[in-house]
């Protein structure tokens, strides 16, 4: 059997997983179908009459929506018990997965997408959404209170399935204090995450100690600070004039109060400190693309110089004279729009720059050039990068957003390849120059 779609898409991540425990080897086509050609887009309509990944190509034909697909798997593969011993443990598979996708997931991603940067953050929505999620989050609890998994004595479906979705909660949304409620579900997580068919797939598992904030756009900060500025106008006015009319005696009080108030507060802020000072400093992982084999191709520099030259073409073609194919690599990247994204160009520029705001710690180790191509409504983001290393590096792994962009690796000996990374890296000018047929609207560097 084939599995058609990029293996870090959530979509395909918990088929993988089920894979992996039914003991099926998959044959896999990491196509995605955002970046083909018509024709080619066209064929894959017969399989996927949507369009869309993933797909599992059977000797029977072919299966699409992922939770079907999921559940094939175990139905195909009775001995691994991942739909339970029997027709009620079935059922109670059936009910958790049910659960999830129509109760759960929905809750879920009103948190999580805002972090990610994918849906426009709403303070009251966001709040409301995460109490609701740590409610559903406590049925679990209590269920993990007196059982190792959810159904019966041995994984199912339901914990796969709970589990991808606890592993970018955990990772990235709730910190040490939303999750202390939960001590037998953070437990659970650690405990099935840390097996080796979790492992293979998703990659080691992460407790985040602060937890990332929801995106927000310039443009979304520079609405709200008017919006706030207009209602709060003559509010404001009346607490100036209220200000000025307070009388000497009121501020005589205060200032003493704050005498007062004074030392109890320094000893606070000692006690505090010495707490602080007494629990064990996190030790500083080395990044692993630091430990590489040395480099002729100096990244540093050439970055430099492209940034700076003039002619960007002379640039590219010292790259390619200098480049290093053992100790760097060349990728292409696109982004697979939700649907309504991709209409207006700013908007689209916000999902680009939230996008590079959780990369600040990967650009000693990269550069890139990216960017808004095409005309509205139908925008594209796009780009090529040359970063450290062969492989997909943690950075990108461990990105909020990575399951909705989809890199592909280039040949520097590849005319076709050579191509592509020359017409992004040249075609700087907005508005006027074309690249990958599309019109460039915005580009921006990544260094």
């Amino acid at each position: 059997m084939k599995l058609i779609g990029p293996s870090y898409n959530a979509r395909i991540v918990k088929i993988l997983i089920a894979a992996n425990y039914a003991g099926i080897s998959l044959e896999r086509d990491e196509f995605w179908p955002k970046d083909a050609t018509e024709a080619v887009k066209q064929e894959f309509l017969k399989k996927n009459p949507n369009g869309k990944i993933p797909v599992l190509e059977t000797e029977h034909g072919c299966l699409f929506e992922s939770n079907t697909i999921f559940r094939y798997i175990a139905r195909i593969a009775k001995d691994s018990k991942l739909y339970g011993t029997s027709t009620y443990e079935e059922s109670v598979v059936d009910q958790y997965l049910d659960w999830f996708i129509s109760s759960f997931e929905p809750v879920y991603l009103r948190v999580i997408m805002p972090i990610r940067g994918r849906w426009p953050y709403n303070k009251e929505s966001f709040d409301k959404s995460t109490e609701n999620l740590k409610e559903m989050l406590k049925i679990v609890e209590d269920v993990l209170k007196n059982n190792q998994y959810l159904v019966g004595n041995n994984i199912t479906l339901a914990d796969i399935y709970l589990i991808q979705l606890l592993n970018f909660l955990f990772r990235f949304a709730f910190d040490e204090k939303s999750r202390k409620p939960f001590p037998n579900l953070v437990k659970y997580y650690l405990k099935l995450a840390n097996e080796k068919h979790f492992l293979n797939v998703m990659g080691r598992p992460a407790l985040c100690k602060n937890a990332l904030k929801p995106y927000i756009s310039p443009e979304e900060l520079a609405a709200a600070a008017a919006n706030k500025k207009k209602k709060g106008g003559k509010d404001t006015e009346k607490k100036e004039e209220k200000k000025t009319e307070e009388k000497p005696e009121k501020k005589k009080q205060e200032k003493v109060a704050e005498k007062k108030t004074e030392k109890p507060e320094k000893k606070e802020t000692k006690k505090k400190a010495e707490e602080e000072e007494e629990e064990p400093k996190a030790k500083s992982d080395k990044n692993p693309l630091d430990s590489l084999p040395p480099s002729s191709f100096n990244l540093f520099d050439f970055k430099t110089l492209i940034v700076n030259a003039p002619e960007k073409k002379e640039a590219v073609k010292t790259f390619f004279e200098q480049f290093d194919p053992s100790g760097y690599s060349i990728w292409y990247m696109s982004y697979d729009k939700a649907e309504g994204e991709g209409a207006v160009v700013f908007l689209t520029n916000n999902l680009l720059s939230g996008f590079f705001q959780r990369l600040e710690t990967f650009r000693k180790y990269a550069f890139a050039v990216c960017g808004v191509y095409g005309d509205e409504p139908n925008l594209e983001i796009r780009g090529v990068w040359v970063w450290r290393g062969t492989e997909m590096p943690n950075e990108l792994k461990d990105h909020p957003q990575i399951e909705y962009f989809n890199f592909t690796k280039l040949d520097s000996k590849n005319e076709n390849d050579r191509k592509k990374l020359e017409e992004y890296w040249c075609g700087m000018n907005e508005d006027e120059d074309v690249v990958d047929g599309l019109k460039a609207r915005t580009v921006r560097f990544y260094k």
